[in-house]
């Protein structure tokens, strides 16, 4: 099966291409000229490597040459909080070159995306459209455009709302990266109070259910359109997290909590429902915090 990713070279993106390809996959990797693509090289000799500009018909040549039977996106740009200087690379990145990577698809008469979104859509309950600001608002509208696609061309969808995610060698300043700076260190780590309950999602169980996605379209979609909350269904507060590391680094966090305040727009209780990825993806994840940070810490310890 041909399998075209935007986004490959990001963190989520190359683990998938690595999981893809040892799974016996043919993977396309879209990327940006400029973009940075180390992260590719365990499998730069088994996938083709596809440089795209921002303009449509660099975008339609691409999938024309990809002729995909699925197509994973994972491209963003994702800011917490913007600056006006950041609008419209944010609306470029988040609306504008999906919804070209789209309009490529129906013209080739390609008809499988597998969207990626975000909880942050949804800043006091889920399920209730409030996001917490303007990337999470971009990509929801980029999901109301998919709507025209779906309805006029019959583009079948999959939008995976993803919550947390970690894993070895994330580059992406998260919660596991300012942990790890803390261990050991003589001068404290500025954190928030610490009271936020997170759902975090291993990136092995991640990179699982996009291919659980990938058979699903492929084999037993029936609508148009279907979205999956996708985490691990279980909260905890970040001073559990942090603590749930100190004992699995056997290291001692230097932290001071409350040295920064929340951040503005907090979601301050993050928990996804999977109970429809358990019944219709067959997905549920393997990895419970403290096995997962584990693995994460065997694996950057043995490279």
């Amino acid at each position: 099966m041909r399998i075209l990713i935007t986004g490959a070279n990001g963190f989520i993106g190359s683990n998938l291409a690595r999981y893809l390809v040892n799974r016996g996959y043919t993977v396309y990797a879209l990327v940006r000229p400029t973009s940075d693509i180390t992260t590719l090289d365990p499998v730069c000799d088994k996938i083709e490597i596809l440089k795209v500009t921002n303009s449509f018909l660099s975008i339609e040549g691409a999938v024309r040459k990809a002729n995909p039977d699925v197509i994973v996106h994972l491209a963003a740009l994702s800011v917490l909080n913007h600056n006006s200087f950041q609008v419209e690379e944010l609306v470029k990145s988040n609306i504008l070159f999906p919804t070209f990577l789209v309009e490529a698809m129906v013209r080739n008469k390609k008809f499988n995306l597998i969207n990626t979104s975000t909880f942050w859509e949804c800043l006091k309950r889920q399920g209730e459209y409030n996001p917490c600001n303007l990337y999470a608002a971009t990509k929801f509208s980029f999901e109301q455009i998919l709507r025209y696609y779906e309805d006029a061309h019959n583009l079948k969808t999959i939008t995976l709302k993803l919550y947390g995610t970690y894993g070895p060698y994330d580059r992406r300043h998260k919660i596991f990266f300012y942990l790890k700076n803390s261990l050991n260190s003589k001068t404290p780590i500025l954190f928030s109070p610490g009271r936020q309950k997170l759902d975090l999602v291993y990136i092995d169980d991640i990179v699982r259910v996009y291919e659980k996605a990938i058979r699903y379209i492929s084999n037993k979609f029936k609508d148009n359109a279907e979205t999956f909350m996708i985490g691990t269904g279980n909260a905890l507060e970040l001073r559990k997290i942090a603590q749930i590391y100190e004992e699995c680094s056997k290291g001692k966090l230097n932290i001071k909590w409350g040295g920064l305040p929340y951040r503005d727009r907090e979601i301050m209780v993050c928990r996804a429902n999977i109970k429809k990825a358990k019944e219709r993806l067959k997905w549920q994840p393997h990895f419970d915090l403290r096995k997962g940070i584990q693995k994460l810490l065997r694996e950057e310890s043995a490279r």
